[in-house]
């Protein structure tokens, strides 16, 4: 158990990661991190005079992350080459299917969006830059899984969360529709996350054949038949192999790369 300067360290970052997600007072961080509450008042006032995290101004001793975090994690996005690489890839799938289009790539907790480019109707499907969305539920989550055994575990371990009333939260389910994804090498979102949304988003591999993130499309529901995903697909497919390539994976040379993992 860490002790000391790394102890305090670590409850700051989780304190960010908490107030990231929505605002919460001291009592209740002191809870989820068993620390107790006059050390997380004290921490809570360091992060506001940093710039971190602000008071709720409704008075219920609620604080919340400020955009400070925000422009750090943009920093380190501009930074990342991974992301200058696969961005016209993204805004040519946009182009092609005329629908809002993302590179995302796994987290700890769920599938992180690097890049994206909106479509035709950004008032119905506009996925957040630097947005966690759930394994389980999107078309994002289950091409990675598919191709990274070690992760479905800790997902499955953690429970499948309903979204909707099509998403999958039987295991047997979900691991029988991930090895559909390695049949035919993409992945179908089918209004699982969102009522109105479909999604379809397929693997793209590094120069040793590891699946290091996806790319996909989100689409209105109304506008993207499940009928027609097939054809949508191609483009997805498409896009995932050529940035696949431009990031030096072969498939002939690769080609174990393609039996399930």
């Amino acid at each position: 158990m860490p002790t000391g300067e790394s102890a305090h360290v670590i409850r700051t970052l989780r304190v960010l990661e908490a107030l990231a997600f929505g605002p919460c007072t001291a009592s209740r961080l002191a809870e989820q991190l068993d620390a107790h509450p006059r050390t997380l008042r004290r921490l809570l006032g360091r992060l506001v005079a940093e710039g971190y995290a602000s008071p709720v101004a409704d008075g219920r001793g609620e604080y919340i992350a400020t955009l400070k975090l925000v422009a750090l994690a943009g920093y380190v996005l501009e930074r990342t080459d991974l992301v200058h690489v696969c961005f016209p890839y993204v805004a040519r799938l946009r182009n092609a299917t005329g629908e809002a289009a993302q590179f995302s790539v796994p987290g700890e907790d769920g599938v992180l969006h690097l890049a994206q480019e909106t479509g035709e109707n950004v008032a119905l499907v506009k996925p957040r830059l630097g947005e966690q969305v759930p394994y389980h539920a999107t078309a994002s989550g289950k091409a990675l899984l598919a191709h990274l055994p070690d992760r479905v575990q800790r997902v499955l371990e953690r429970g499948l969360i309903a979204y909707t009333d099509q998403t999958l939260t039987d295991p047997a389910d979900l691991l029988l529709n991930l090895t559909r994804v390695r049949d035919v090498g993409y992945a179908v979102d089918d209004r699982e996350l969102s009522d109105d949304v479909r999604c379809v988003a397929a693997p793209v591999r590094d120069h040793t054949g590891a699946v290091i993130g996806c790319i996909g499309i989100s689409a209105p529901s109304t506008r993207l038949a499940l009928a027609d995903v097939p054809d949508t697909a191609q483009h997805v497919l498409e896009a995932a192999e050529t940035l696949s390539e431009t990031l030096g994976f072969d498939a002939r040379r690769n080609a174990a790369a393609r039996v399930p993992e």
